[in-house]
């Protein structure tokens, strides 16, 4: 089973910037026990919606293309406000470098314009076997039509 924790890309600049967005619902599986009447989104899911985002960017690159972004290391994180259900989750990530091995990339998270969530993401670049590129191609582009469409 996969989670996506990204529910719409709003904007895409390959290799610079992303932005999209996380509807949180009290029917997410993580509020049954975190906290029960008095719910609210874990720390490593915001952590997650912000690498998955992030993940994408670094994968839109010339670098990233046939290789697949692993986070490996999360610096810095912030926490400033809790996430409740019916709040809408922006998500900002500017990709800071990049090369073959690797990528490092600033991210945020914010309700209603006040910041939630910041921390720097680094990914390593795993390159995908020949046989496997065209999967992973074809996985991408399904998945950034999903999420861009209007």
């Amino acid at each position: 089973m996969r989670f996506y924790f990204v529910d719409r890309i709003t904007d895409l600049v390959p290799g610079q910037r992303i932005r999209g967005y996380k509807n949180v619902a009290m029917s997410e599986p993580y509020f049954a026990t975190h906290f029960p009447g008095f719910p609210v989104v874990p720390g490593v899911v915001l952590i997650e919606a912000m690498a998955q985002l992030a993940g994408l960017l670094v994968e839109t690159t010339p670098e990233g293309k046939d290789r697949k972004a692993l986070l490996s290391i999360v610096d810095r994180v912030k926490f400033k406000k809790m996430v409740r259900p019916g709040d809408r989750v922006d998500l900002a990530a500017d990709l800071v470098l990049i090369d073959e091995e690797g990528a490092r990339v600033e991210v945020a998270a914010s309700v209603d314009g006040e910041a939630i969530a910041q921390t720097r993401l680094t990914f390593v670049l795993l390159k995908v076997p020949a046989p496997f590129v065209e999967v992973l191609a074809q996985e991408r582009a399904a998945l950034l039509h999903a999420l861009r469409r209007r």
